[in-house]
């Protein structure tokens, strides 16, 4: 165990229902030094530790209802991808100052689920329906993939999995710089390793445990070596005094340590939260400048910068990224057809079109990753929505 936020860690609570599982033993090794308690169940948590930070427990057990599911992404006008999350680890120890998990989790202890064999079964399902669609799947929802040692266990096991896949592909997103347990694993060119980015002004004010930029990238550019695909997300995109420079600047560092050749896609997304979470930004950062900007509520009743501000600093990012011979496939993340036209000069109709660019690209520019040509048809026709998303410029 040597990364940063293991050592947050006091005590592992393990249910019995999985107190036999091969990775809880391996956990236990991962965390020599924690306390650990037996109890009946997850509920029983509750009652034992009812005021603890959750940063400081870890809940080991197994899933109760699905944890794979279509990626939560929010209604028209804004366009989605069409993901599938791994719902494996429940909350993050990085504190980051815009993390709406500490505002949407309501639980007492950062949760590992251990059932493999009951999540793969889920993830085959997934496959299985849907033979001539690629399929990516990330474990990077409800939580940092890689930030904890027990994570990284689990990664480990899906990384061996997906290297079996012929048309599915799995994303660990993270923002350590941590990652040796999982370079040397198999993957067959089916794992894609991302990392969140921000500038180092933005990660020193907002993202607390996070380690700096630079050192984002070297890990990432050690992972390329080991044959990974690699990407980033620039999201949230944060507003600040000097927004441009910062941005390109960390651009050109990025391509300076990453080939663009390695990178499998890029995001571009906007600070957004639900408006309840600015008092409790407020409350719990009282030196983030982050809820005193100019906001708007969208369509999602997210609060956002005002469209035309979206749409000016993401011209200039979106241009650094893709002014080079080859660039990567850039995205965005919750945005509307209105802010891909006037940034790109295209928008995908539908959230079908955008997962069907993504496995033309993957297919395209990684010659024998994708098995089955990418057909626009065989997406509209898949199951996860391939109506046209109805437009709203006012967002």
């Amino acid at each position: 165990m040597n990364l940063p936020a293991d050592r947050l860690i006091k005590k592992i609570f393990v249910t019995a229902e999985c107190a036999r599982d091969e990775i809880v033993e391996q956990i236990f090794t991962a965390y020599p030094k924690q306390k650990k308690i037996a109890i009946e169940s997850e509920k029983s948590l509750t009652e034992t530790i009812p005021q603890e930070d959750p940063k400081k427990i870890l809940l080991v057990t197994h899933s109760k209802g699905e944890v794979v599911k279509d990626c939560p992404g929010t209604a028209a006008p804004y366009l989605c991808c069409r993901y599938q999350v791994i719902n494996q680890t429940l909350n993050c120890p990085l504190n980051c100052t815009y993390c709406i998990l500490q505002y949407y989790l309501n639980q007492p202890a950062t949760i590992i689920y251990t059932d493999y064999q009951k999540i793969i079964a889920e993830i085959e399902q997934k496959i299985t329906s849907q033979p001539h669609r690629l399929l990516r799947f990330g474990t990077g929802e409800l939580g940092d993939s890689l930030a904890l040692t027990a994570s990284q266990i689990f990664a480990i096991k899906l990384i061996g999995y997906f290297a079996t896949q012929k048309n599915a592909l799995l994303e660990l997103k993270t923002k350590t710089d941590r990652i040796g347990l999982i370079l040397d694993q198999p993957h067959n060119g089916h794992t894609v390793i991302s990392w969140s980015l921000n500038p180092l002004v933005i990660r020193n004010s907002e993202e607390h445990l996070a380690p700096p930029p630079t050192r984002r990238l070297k890990a990432a550019a050690e992972a390329a070596r080991r044959g990974f695909l690699i990407g980033f997300h620039f999201d949230p995109i944060i507003d600040i005094p000097d927004w441009e420079s910062q941005y390109l600047d960390l651009i050109e560092e990025l391509y300076h340590y990453v080939d663009p050749a390695r990178i499998a896609w890029i995001s571009l997304g906007s600070l957004r939260f639900p408006p309840s979470m600015k008092t409790k930004i407020i409350a719990r950062y009282p030196y983030s400048r982050l809820p005193y900007g100019e906001l708007i509520r969208g369509q999602d009743q997210k609060m956002r910068y005002p469209r035309p501000r979206r749409t000016e600093i993401y011209r200039s990012i979106y241009r650094k990224l893709t002014e080079i011979r080859e660039p990567p496939f850039v995205y965005f993340c919750m945005e509307s057809p209105t802010v891909w036209q006037d940034v790109c000069g295209f928008a995908p109709q539908s959230n079908a079109h955008l997962d069907y660019l993504f496995a033309e690209s993957l297919a395209r520019r990684f010659p024998g990753l994708v098995a089955i040509k990418p057909k626009l048809p065989v997406y509209e026709n898949a199951a996860g929505g391939c109506s046209a998303v109805k437009n709203n410029p006012d967002y």
